[in-house]
C-alpha cells in the first residue's frame, strides 16, 4: 500500500493525516499547542514548537506505515498563511514568530491608509495587521539587526518546507496573502515592496501551488526515520484547501469553516476587486482559479475563553465543553436578548476594523450564563451571515453551504448556522476537509489521477454528509438579530468606541 502523508499546520495543533491512494484516511496524529498572547496586540510562538511537533508527527507516521506494510510516496503541506519566521542562511529562527493574529502593526497600517485603494487593485487584499507585509516592515523598523541578519523571512509553511527539503519557496497561495505579490501577474510587485520598504531578496521565489517543492533530504532522514529523496507538495493555503476538500472548486461554490477564526469562502473563476474593499481575493489551492474571502478574526477562540475563564476550574480540564455546550442548549433562540460583537481581536471583513472591541449587548439581571454561552454562537454565525451576504452579490445566489472547523463539532452551532444563513448547511463525513483538500492536490501532482475532482470522487465513495435546514420559526428571530446587532455595532463605530 501506497501512503501520501498530509501535514496540516493550525494555529493551535500540527496534524498529521495518513491517506491510501483512494483517499481514506488510515490514521490522525496531532500535535497541540497555543500561540502567546503577549498583551492585547502582540501574539507569538515559539518557532521550534513547529519543528518539534513535525519531527514527532512523521516519526510516528513511518512507524505506522511499517506496521501497515505501506510505503510513504510523497508529502503534501498546508499551513496557516500569514505568520512570519525570520530566518538565518541556516534556515534556523532568529526570534519568535509573529503570528497572524498579532496587531502590532496597527500604526504602520494607519500610516498607509492613503494607498489602501491602491494597495487593494494590486493584491486582491485589504491593508491590514493580519498580513505579512506590515509585520516585515515592523520588522524592519523595530528590530533591524534581525531583519539584517535574515536570510529571509517566510511564513511557518515555508520554514517547515526547508526543514524537509533544505529548499526556499513559497506558492502563489501564501504569495496572495502578503500585500506584496500583484494578484494579477503572480510576482512580487516592486512598487508594492518600495511602498513597506521591503527588500524583494529576503523574500522567497513564488511558485504554483500543487507542485513538488523539493525532496527530503539526508539531514530530515536522519532526525525523522523518513526515507531520503520523498517528494514534498505545497498544496496552498490551509483556507484554500478547505475549500477543495468541500467540493469549493466551481464558480459561486461556497463554505464555511470556523475555528480559531471563521473563513468565509467563494470560487471564482477570475479575480474580482470588490469596489468598497468588502471582499478580500487570493489564489486558489486549484490553479488558474481564485477564491473571494472573508475572514473574522476571533470565533471558536471566544468559546474556547468562555469555557476557560467561566467553566473550567481546573486547567486539566479546560477541553470539556459538555458543561458549556449543555448550557448554550439550554438558552433560547436569541438568547434571552444578549448579542454578542465577536471582535475579540478587532474585526475582520467586511468592515476590516482593527480597533473594534468584543460586547455582550442586552444584559439584565434576568440574564442567565447559558445565555451568554449560546449568544457566542449566534453572534459568530450573525458576523458570518453578514458576510455571505456580501459574497453572493458578486457569485450569484448562494445554495446550500458548505462547512468545516472545530466548531462543527457542536452540532447546536450548526443548526444555529442554518437558521442564521436561512439555508441548508452540509457537514461532510469527512472533517478533516483541509488535509483532504491537501491529498488531492498532492495525488494530483504525483500522477495518481489527472484532476483535483476525479480525487475527490474516489476519497467520497460511499460516504454520507449531515444536513441540516433552516427551522423556520427561528428565521425571523434571527433576522431581528442580525439588524440589531448591526446597528449596535454602527452606533459605536460612529463614536469611534
Amino acid at each position: 500500500m501506497k501512503i501520501i502523508l498530509v501535514i496540516d499546520v493550525g494555529t493551535s495543533s500540527m496534524r498529521g493525516v495518513l491517506y491510501s491512494e483512494n483517499g481514506h484516511a488510515h490514521k490522525i496524529i496531532q500535535e497541540t499547542y497555543s500561540p502567546e498572547y503577549l498583551n492585547d496586540n502582540c501574539v507569538e510562538q515559539d518557532p521550534l514548537t513547529f519543528k518539534k511537533s513535525l519531527i514527532s508527527i512523521v516519526k510516528q507516521s513511518v512507524n505506522i506505515a511499517n506496521i501497515l506494510a505501506a510505503e510513504i510516496i510523497g508529502i503534501s503541506i498546508t499551513s496557516q498563511r500569514s505568520s512570519m519566521i525570520a530566518l538565518d542562511s541556516d534556515c534556523n529562527p532568529l526570534r519568535k514568530v509573529i503570528v497572524w493574529q498579532d496587531r502590532r502593526t496597527l500604526s504602520i497600517c494607519s500610516n498607509l491608509s492613503q494607498y489602501e485603494n491602491y494597495i487593494y487593485e494590486r493584491t486582491g487584499l485589504k491593508l491590514s495587521p493580519v498580513f505579512l507585509g506590515p509585520k516585515i516592515a515592523w520588522l524592519k523598523q523595530n528590530e533591524n539587526d534581525i531583519y539584517i541578519k535574515s536570510s529571509k523571512i517566510v511564513t511557518i509553511v515555508d520554514y517547515i518546507m526547508c526543514i524537509m527539503t533544505n529548499t526556499l519557496r513559497t506558492d502563489y497561495t501564501y504569495g496572495s496573502r502578503t500585500l506584496l505579490m500583484n494578484l494579477h501577474t503572480l510576482k512580487w510587485d516592486s512598487d508594492l515592496l518600495n511602498l513597506f520598504d521591503i527588500d524583494e531578496d529576503k523574500l522567497c521565489t513564488l511558485g504554483e501551488q500543487g507542485c513538488i517543492s523539493g525532496y527530503t533530504t539526508d539531514d530530515f532522514s536522519k532526525i525523522s526515520g523518513l526515507k531520503s529523496g520523498i517528494p514534498v507538495i505545497s498544496a496552498g493555503g490551509d483556507q484554500q484547501c478547505s475549500a477543495i476538500g468541500n467540493n469549493v472548486i466551481n464558480q459561486g461554490d461556497t463554505q464555511v469553516t470556523t475555528g480559531t477564526g471563521s473563513f468565509i469562502i467563494a470560487a471564482s473563476d477570475k479575480p474580482h476587486i470588490d469596489p468598497v474593499n468588502k471582499v478580500i481575493c487570493s489564489i486558489s489551492a486549484v490553479p488558474n482559479k481564485y477564491i473571494l474571502e472573508s475572514s473574522i478574526l476571533t470565533s471558536g477562540a471566544i468559546y474556547d475563553w468562555f469555557n476557560k475563564n467561566f467553566y473550567c476550574s481546573d486547567k486539566t480540564v479546560e477541553y470539556n465543553y459538555d458543561k458549556i455546550n449543555f448550557d448554550a442548549e439550554n438558552s433560547k433562540p436569541g438568547s434571552n436578548g444578549v448579542i454578542l460583537l465577536p471582535h475579540f481581536q478587532g474585526s475582520g471583513s467586511p468592515d476590516w476594523n482593527p480597533n473594534a472591541t468584543g460586547l455582550f449587548h442586552g444584559v439584565s439581571l434576568g440574564t442567565k450564563k447559558e445565555d451568554f454561552s449560546r449568544s457566542i454562537l449566534e453572534g459568530i454565525a450573525a458576523e458570518i451571515a453578514e458576510n455571505l451576504d456580501i459574497l453572493s452579490s458578486y457569485v450569484g445566489k448562494i445554495g446550500t453551504i458548505n462547512i468545516s472547523g472545530g466548531l462543527t463539532k457542536n452540532f447546536l452551532f450548526n443548526q444555529i448556522q442554518a437558521d442564521i444563513y436561512g439555508t441548508s448547511v452540509n457537514l461532510p463525513s469527512d472533517c478533516e476537509t483541509t488535509a483532504l483538500g491537501a491529498w488531492s492536490s498532492a495525488a494530483m501532482a504525483l500522477g495518481i489521477y489527472n484532476s483535483i475532482p476525479e480525487a475527490l470522487d474516489f476519497a467520497r465513495k460511499n460516504k454520507e454528509n449531515t444536513v441540516f435546514n433552516p427551522i423556520s420559526s427561528n428565521i425571523e428571530i434571527y433576522n431581528n438579530l442580525k439588524i440589531s446587532r448591526k446597528n449596535i455595532y454602527n452606533a459605536l463605530y460612529k463614536r469611534n468606541i
